[in-house]
């Protein structure tokens, strides 16, 4: 077991957190906090291209907000990488935990417009098939 603790350090896949290593996240932590950051910062862009258009603001508000709130996780969550404070890790998953209900309601709301689109468009499409055929009679 002890080799294969080494041999993860030696190639660099292990990371306990902190400078005093006894805090941690475990395996891949900094890099983690790395792709968080990305998706947030991607998710932020997002939110903002989506509030071009009046009808995209109503989903690229609430994407900016949940951004927003991802990022100041991954902040927290750095600060408890550097120091190992609890309270840190506890706001941290706390704030992920906010951004992620935020982003739940917006997928659901999402879905639900595609839902209504495909609906009406198929809806339009019958109506004009049928006034075409009584208009051939």
């Amino acid at each position: 077991m002890s080799d294969m603790n080494s041999d993860s350090q030696a190639q660099g896949h292990y990371d306990m957190g902190g400078p005093s290593g006894n805090h941690g996240m475990g395996m891949g932590f900094a890099r983690t906090l790395g792709d968080m950051k990305f998706v947030g910062v991607t998710a932020m862009i997002y939110g903002v291209i989506n509030c071009l258009s009046l009808a995209g603001a109503i989903m690229g508000i609430p994407i900016i907000i949940a951004a927003n709130r991802f990022l100041e996780a991954v902040k927290i969550l750095e600060e408890y990488r550097r120091t190992g404070r609890q309270e840190d890790l506890a706001t941290g998953f706390h704030e992920l935990g906010r951004s992620f209900r935020l982003l739940k309601i917006v997928v659901l709301i999402t879905i639900a417009m595609t839902i209504l689109t495909f609906v009406v468009m198929f809806l339009f499409g019958g109506i004009a098939l049928l006034a075409g055929l009584a208009g051939s009679q």
